[in-house]
């Protein structure tokens, strides 16, 4: 008989939030699949669980998820983690699971924190629908022509940020929506998480003057509907 990859969401900061049946399935499995080894090595270690781990990125992952495969079609349970929230969203995973299913092999899915939608429920915008882009391309002209396809839409916009990009992305930004209502978290649910609330101008200048550290997650009011 086969065996299973779980699909487990892992905290995005604080330890505390992983569930019990997250903790239940990382104890159970044969091994785990991780994006960063010393991640899951710092949440396993954290629940006293003893499981080797086998690191993929988006430029092995293809290589290895047929080792991977192979070894649960002959009966081991995987998990599959990912640095920080739900694997396969913005992250690796996705070759993985997809093979799975190709070969009929048992996949399940263990629920738990997501940046995105987290950031969504703490927004205050209203946001009954919204759209997830992630991180956006390091070039500028193809930042600009993503915001140009997505400057219509008359819902929130999520994306991710590294520190040294979210003022020029903030700009950019400014450039293609001109001055809409933003929502910026920083290190959500760690020690130092913070939230900042106003328009995009005005988060541009409240962010240009600082030493700016940690992981950003941006979100964008959509475009107003007119009378």
């Amino acid at each position: 008989m086969s065996g299973t990859l779980y699909v487990v969401a892992t905290p995005i900061g604080n330890l505390q939030d992983i569930t019990i049946r997250a903790i239940e399935v990382l104890r159970s499995v044969d091994f785990v699949v991780a994006e960063s080894s010393s991640r899951a090595l710092k949440i396993l270690n954290h629940f006293d669980i003893h499981k080797s781990i086998l690191s993929i990125n988006s430029y092995n992952e293809d290589r290895k998820s047929k080792n991977i495969t192979e070894r649960i079609g002959r009966g081991e349970s995987c998990a599959l983690v990912t640095s920080a929230g739900t694997p396969c969203i913005s992250d690796p995973g996705n070759i993985i699971v997809r093979r799975c299913h190709e070969m009929g092999l048992s996949v399940r899915v263990v629920p738990g924190p997501s940046a995105a939608v987290s950031a969504v429920s703490l927004s205050g915008l209203f946001a009954d629908h919204f759209v997830f882009f992630g991180f956006l391309p390091q070039k500028r002209s193809k930042v600009k022509k993503i915001l140009n396809e997505l400057a219509l839409l008359p819902y929130p916009v999520i994306f991710f940020e590294s520190p040294r990009r979210v003022v020029k992305t903030l700009r950019i930004i400014h450039e293609e929506w001109g001055d809409r209502e933003a929502v910026i978290f920083k290190e959500m649910t760690k020690m130092y998480e913070e939230v900042l609330r106003g328009s995009v101008e005005e988060m541009i200048a409240r962010l240009d003057s600082q030493e700016l550290r940690g992981e950003y997650t941006l979100i964008v009011a959509g475009r107003e509907k007119k009378a």
